[in-house]
C-alpha cells in the first residue's frame, strides 16, 4: 500500500513540468532563482503516536499516547527549513521541529512499560519529547525559468524521550526510554511559479530498510502554495503527511550514539502549515 502511494504522488510531481517552457534564462520567481531561502512557521498537525517498551525477555504494552496517557492529539509547534544551492541544479536542505507533550492522568488499563507495571486506575504523570531532524542533498534534473523538479537523498532522524511514573500510598513507580530512529531517504521535489508572484513547492519522501533486528519504514509528503509579499519575503500555506515505523530488538548504536531502546514506534502525523519564507 505504501508503495502504491509513492507511486501516485511521484505520478503527481510529474504534474508540475511545465506545458510551455519560456525563453528567458532568469527564473520568474524570486525562490527559484534564490541561493539560500529560510522557511519559518508553524504546524498544527493530528497526531497519532504508538509505542511499546519491552522488558528483558517479553513484550511491553502497545501504547496508544493519545489515549492511554491523553495526550494532546493536536500540538501546535514551530519547525525551520533551511535551503542552500550550489550552482543552478545541486542543493543541501536542511529542517528542524520539535514536538512536546505532557500530562497527569488516570489510566482505565493495566500498562507494562519496560519493567514497570502500572495498575487500572493509577494517576500517572507522563511526558513525550521528539525532534526531527532531515538532511538531504538534491539535484534537480529539471531547471526551467518557471519550473524546477530534482531527486534528493538523505537521512530523517527522530529521536524520542518517554518518562511515566505514578505515585502511590507506599512507594512510586516510574519507568523512562529514549532512542534515536535514524533512516536514509530517497525523494523528489519539485516547483512551479504560475506568476512571479504564486508558487507551488512539494516533496515526497520513503524509504524501507530491514537489518539484522532492526527495521524501519518511513513515507514523507508536504505540498504549499506561497505568495510573493515582497522582493525577499513570501508567505505560504501548505499541508504535510508524515509515517514512520520503527523497531528495534536490541542495543542500537549509530556512531557515538547508543541506547539500550527494545520495542516498536509508530507515529503519524498530518495538518496543515502555515510559514513566511526569506530568499536571498
Amino acid at each position: 500500500m505504501r508503495l502504491k502511494t509513492f507511486g501516485v504522488l511521484c505520478a503527481t510531481f510529474a504534474l508540475l513540468a511545465p506545458v510551455t517552457i519560456r525563453a528567458e534564462d532568469a527564473a520568474i520567481h524570486p525562490k527559484l532563482g534564490a541561493r539560500l531561502y529560510l522557511d519559518v512557521g508553524g504546524y498544527v498537525p493530528a497526531v497519532d503516536t504508538r509505542l511499546r517498551v519491552d522488558r528483558a525477555g517479553g513484550s511491553g504494552t502497545v501504547l496508544d499516547l493519545e489515549d492511554d496517557l491523553d495526550f494532546e492529539d493536536r500540538p501546535i509547534f514551530p519547525y525551520a527549513l533551511l535551503n542552500l544551492r550550489l550552482g543552478q541544479r545541486w542543493r543541501i536542505e536542511g529542517e528542524y521541529f520539535s514536538i512536546d507533550r505532557d500530562k497527569t492522568t488516570v489510566i482505565d488499563r493495566e500498562l507494562e512499560i519496560g519493567d514497570s507495571v502500572f495498575p487500572i486506575n493509577t494517576t500517572v504523570n507522563s511526558f513525550f519529547d521528539t525532534d526531527v531532524y532531515r538532511l538531504s542533498v538534491g539535484y534537480s534534473f529539471l531547471k526551467r525559468p518557471n519550473a524546477e523538479m530534482g531527486a534528493v537523498l538523505g537521512a530523517h532522524v527522530t529521536t524520542f524521550d518517554l518518562g511515566i511514573r505514578s505515585e502511590g500510598t507506599f512507594a512510586s513507580v516510574s519507568e523512562a526510554a529514549d532512542t534515536l530512529a535514524p533512516l536514509p531517504t530517497i525523494g523528489l521535489y519539485g516547483s512551479y511559479a504560475f506568476s512571479p508572484r504564486w508558487l507551488m513547492q512539494g516533496r515526497v519522501d520513503y524509504f524501507t530498510l530491514e537489518y539484522e533486528e532492526y527495521s524501519g519504514t518511513l513515507l514523507n509528503f508536504n505540498v504549499g502554495l506561497e505568495f510573493q509579499l515582497a522582493k525577499h519575503v513570501g508567505l505560504g500555506a501548505g499541508y504535510r503527511y508524515a509515517d514512520l515505523e520503527f523497531t528495534a530488538d536490541r542495543t542500537l548504536s549509530v556512531g557515538s550514539v547508543s541506547d539500550d531502546f527494545s520495542g516498536e514506534f509508530q507515529y503519524r502525523y498530518s495538518g496543515p502549515t502555515l510559514y513566511l519564507s526569506f530568499s536571498l
